[in-house]
């Protein structure tokens, strides 16, 4: 593997202006999202209150089920001990979701020893699972290459209803189907087998979406000593009861200060992603297997367009005795991260980040300040096909990402390559319908106004056909030059697929069917700087 750096502009704005420091910005951060800022935080830690021994105990029961690395042990006892984490979370996704899942636990992998080494005094990495996450169609799909097309295969989730990742019981021959379906899209390779055989094993081993997850999450991170906690573990939701009750009380509060904040952004030229409302309880509740969302109406917090209905002593009360049916918002979530664990950074996407924009004032509610919020790595892995047809066209990622050049030269072959005198002829015949159709219409209408539609509508037929005509003689001039429009599909396929990174739409088993189950750790072993450059990784 060779690792190459490009700094690619950032399609948020809020992202490129963050990352570059604009000054604007800065105000709704705590810190700079940079190493610098770590000392400062640190020493703002020493008064986090944290009952470590009971918090490494419920990571350790969870990670439990697996046998532990010597290395997650030994961050176990730095936690315990005292050490700050560098964390960071994703939902349940099957075969984890997209690449930038994997990015993300490598993210915080190489930041914490980065930090640990620069601290001289360890730091612990952490992947927060958000396992109480209901929107299943966000987790239950993959994206193949069919025909030198994307295509998006769709595990059916109809039946899990409004249950989470982590409550679904997975109907596992389904599972397996759709797997199937997904391993033999790929190009048969002599990692097939092993890697097909890593997931169904993993699959048979899982109860729901979460376990899957983690069942992974383990087999690719364990050596790391990366810990990782299901936000909907029953042990954990107790820990987190007395958070629930402060968030309750202070409820009202949090949702002025987020709105507040989001207008504020608006008005500074960024968009407002959270979309607050001052009557938010930034809190979800578990009603007979359904995940809803509360708001505050008066005195009462409600569901399911006020349907259900809590006073706030009722909610307090579940908050304390059964806090496992009450979750997190994306306003709570960074809240309660917070007030659970030490956090020296946060690693988040360009979207998360944006969430976090709107959050400082709602931290000082709490007496808390905003972690060092660190900007996730973000990887593009090129296999060999596309190293050879990009030297084969004279182009490189920058000219393919930065500069979109494959569609100016699609567009090139095209007009090289088109039939112009056909095209003309049709074009010539359109037009002298268009006049004699003009001639035809107004004689008709002499006779009946009622047969002008009649008239225009048969133009439109002959219009059709021709245009019908022109498409086919397209395609055939495509097909007569179909490989090098094959190339250009290819490169774009693997660079840009869907018109983004490749870390947004393929998983890691697309990759490891190519490189092998080793290429999490392969990746691991690279010199990769913590910077705000794009990474290429040749293999």
């Amino acid at each position: 593997m060779k690792v190459e750096e490009q700094y690619v502009e950032p399609a948020s704005k809020l992202m490129s202006d963050y990352i570059n420091g604009k000054p604007v910005l800065r105000q709704y951060f705590s810190y700079d999202p940079q190493l610098a800022s770590f000392e400062k935080r640190l020493k703002n830690l020493q008064n986090h209150s944290v009952d470590r021994s009971k918090l490494t105990g419920i990571l350790r029961d969870y990670m439990g089920r697996e046998k532990l690395s010597e290395m997650t042990q030994q961050n176990l006892e730095n936690l315990e001990a005292g050490a700050p984490v560098v964390i960071t979370g994703q939902q349940a996704g099957i075969l984890t979701g997209p690449l930038y899942t994997v990015h993300k636990a490598i993210s915080v992998i190489i930041l914490a020893k980065q930090a640990s080494e620069q601290l001289r005094t360890p730091v612990v990495p952490v992947f927060w699972i958000a396992g109480e996450d209901h929107d299943l169609a966000e987790v239950s799909h993959l994206y193949r290459e069919v025909n030198g097309r994307m295509d998006k295969l769709n595990i059916p989730y109809a039946e899990y209803g409004k249950n989470s990742a982590s409550s679904a019981n997975l109907n596992k021959p389904k599972t397996a189907s759709f797997l199937e379906e997904y391993f033999r899209s790929l190009p048969e390779t002599e990692h097939s087998k092993d890697i097909q055989k890593l997931a169904f094993g993993l699959l048979e081993k899982s109860r729901s979406f979460t376990d899957f997850f983690a069942e992974l999450i383990h087999y690719f991170f364990q050596e790391e000593g990366l810990l990782y906690i299901d936000a909907a573990d029953k042990a954990f939701r107790k820990y987190e009861s007395p958070y629930f009750v402060e968030m309750i009380n202070r409820s009202a509060d949090i949702a002025k200060v987020v709105t507040v904040a989001e207008k504020s952004l608006v008005k500074d030229g960024y968009s407002a992603v959270i979309e607050a409302e001052e009557t938010a309880a930034n809190l979800f509740i578990n009603v007979k297997g359904e995940r809803l969302l509360l708001e505050r109406e008066g005195p009462e917090f409600v569901a399911n367009n006020g349907s259900i209905r809590f006073t706030k002593q009722q909610l307090l009360t579940i908050a304390e005795e059964t806090p496992e049916l009450l979750s997190n918002n994306v306003v709570t979530r960074p809240l309660m991260q917070e007030m659970v664990f030490p956090v020296l950074a946060f690693v988040g996407g360009p979207g998360e980040i944006a969430y976090w924009a709107a959050l400082k004032g709602a931290f000082e509610i709490f007496d808390m300040e905003l972690p060092v919020i660190m900007p996730r790595l973000s990887l593009t892995l090129v296999n060999r096909k596309t190293q050879r047809l990009l030297n084969k066209y004279k182009l490189d990622f920058s000219s393919v990402v930065n500069e979109h050049q494959i569609a100016a030269m699609r567009n090139r072959l095209m007009e090289t390559i088109r039939e112009q005198e056909a095209e003309a002829l049709l074009a010539n015949l359109e037009l002298e319908l268009e006049k004699n159709y003009e001639q035809i219409k107004q004689q008709f209408s002499l006779v009946s106004k009622g047969l002008t539609p009649i008239v225009e509508k048969n133009l439109q037929l002959h219009v059709k056909q021709l245009k019908f005509l022109k498409n086919k003689l397209q395609d055939e001039v495509i097909l007569q030059n179909s490989i090098e429009f094959e190339h250009y599909a290819a490169i774009e396929n693997e660079l840009l697929p869907n018109g983004g990174f490749q870390e947004r739409t393929y998983c890691p088993f697309t990759y490891m069917n190519q490189y092998g189950v080793d290429l999490v750790k392969d990746l691991l072993a690279l010199p990769l700087c913590y910077d705000k450059n794009h990474k290429i990784i040749y293999f």
